[in-house]
């Protein structure tokens, strides 16, 4: 059988603990000590304990001791607490709404299943600590969360970045634990995919089932559709460029906020090795003149927008690496019957430090980025072989599950709100000047 813990305390554990062990507390905090490997021969096989410390608070001497060190302590303080992992940032989760923590073990001579049924603004960031606990402590067994609350997705559009949401949502990892795919829309009469079915727009709006859309549409029609969902009260992902205008992008913020809704832009070229890359690079260097150049195929510009909002990954890129950018000059050079363009945008850092982004595209140019940045401690020409970008849609989803469990913080969020809008603004800007010189 086993033992029910009270807030505060906790029992003597004897040298076997039993394999069920509960917390149960409407009001119960939690405080992860740590997390670390331990095995002992025991009789026939390998034996894992549970240290449970409780008592009056943080600090407080535990009643319940363990013999050996254990893999999993876990404290139960008096009225407050924390989860706390030094890997992660600290924040405070506090569990008001806890249904219980079921924490359930085989053991030796078989190799334990640990599950763990937690609240939804909580199950993500355990199971990144349960993650890494695996990783290091591979023999301890595998441990499987079970969220309370599951969010219903629908997928708006079937194309490359659509397909990949949909394995990726079908695919089992931390943050589709918390989704729940219930179908797709698209313009073409598919019927399935992959066991998925096919939905109506209709339906997806109106359905009390699906509470997310994932926008993964031609660009031309993010605004419509985020528009449609916002109002019908779901929350939203979209790739980018969220909207073709700075305006545009303003009200539809605006809408989810009356709404009470999330509203995502995906921008997984900052979840890029090569991103991450250049973020160290350029830390406290003082930039004398920069330049990126990106060329790849053609893009039909009804579809996807003009160069300045089809090609705002790289713009993101500069700004996210220097700061907010003005605007000095642009220009576009097109031949229409060659399918070929170039934009040329000047552009100046707040410190007065010039920047030159160029996009061409033509047919046969590989899709390919070449760089240059120049500061008074020397130079970086071209990127360097960094390594291959893994599952950048997937950690760009698990952004998202962080913000429907509210765990962004505010000053997270509206630093995120201002770059976006300021990229909007600029490729708006950009437009403008390329317009004006036909």
């Amino acid at each position: 059988m086993g033992r029910r813990v009270s807030q505060g305390t906790a029992p003597d554990l004897p040298c076997a603990p039993p394999p069920h062990i509960a917390l149960s507390s409407c009001s119960l905090r939690m405080t992860l000590l740590h997390v670390q490997g331990h095995q002992t021969r025991a009789g026939c096989g390998w034996r894992r304990k549970i240290c449970l410390r409780g008592g009056g608070g943080r600090g407080s001497q535990s009643r319940a001791r363990c013999k050996e060190p254990c893999p999993w302590m876990v404290q139960v303080p008096a009225p407050v607490g924390m989860w706390e992992e030094p890997a992660f940032p600290r924040a405070s989760y506090p569990l008001a709404d806890c249904a219980g923590l079921l924490v359930s073990s085989g053991w030796a001579p078989c190799l334990p299943v640990w599950t763990l049924t937690v609240p939804a603004h909580l199950s993500l960031f355990c199971s990144s600590l349960l993650d890494a606990w695996t990783v290091f402590n591979p023999p301890l067994g595998s441990l499987v969360l079970q969220p309370q609350r599951r969010f219903g997705v629908v997928v708006v559009g079937v194309g490359r970045a659509g397909s990949v949401r949909i394995r990726d949502l079908r695919s089992p990892n931390a943050s589709s634990e918390f989704l729940n795919l219930i179908g797709f829309v698209s313009r073409r009469e598919l019927g399935s995919i992959e066991e998925v079915k096919q939905i109506s727009l209709e339906d997806a709006l109106s359905s009390q089932e699906v509470e997310v859309a994932f926008i993964c549409s031609e660009s031309s029609s993010h605004e419509d559709y985020i528009r449609q969902f916002l109002n019908a009260g779901k929350h939203v992902l979209v790739e980018y460029p969220m909207t073709l205008s700075w305006a545009a992008a303003k009200d539809l913020w605006e809408l989810a906020e009356r709404k009470g809704k999330v509203l995502h832009e995906e921008h997984v070229e900052l979840l890029m090795e090569e991103f991450a890359f250049l973020k160290k690079e350029v830390v406290g260097k003082d930039l004398l003149k920069g330049s990126l150049l990106f060329t790849a195929g053609p893009l039909e510009e009804g579809r996807f927008g003009f160069p300045a909002f089809s090609g705002i990954s790289r713009l993101t890129w500069l700004v996210s690496l220097f700061g907010e950018l003005s605007l000095v000059s642009a220009t576009l050079e097109e031949r229409k019957e060659d399918q070929y363009m170039k934009m040329t945008v000047c552009l100046e850092t707040e410190n007065k430090s010039p920047l030159t982004w160029i996009e061409e595209k033509a047919p046969g140019l590989k899709r390919n980025r070449h760089l240059s940045f120049h500061f008074k401690s020397g130079s970086l020409e071209n990127m360097p072989n960094v390594g291959i970008n893994k599952n950048i849609f997937l950690k760009d989803q698990k952004i998202f599950v962080q913000k429907l469990l509210g765990q962004v913080s505010e000053k997270e969020l509206a630093a995120e709100k201002k770059r976006i809008l300021h990229c909007l603004w600029l490729a708006g800007e950009i437009q403008k000047h390329c317009c004006s010189k036909k």
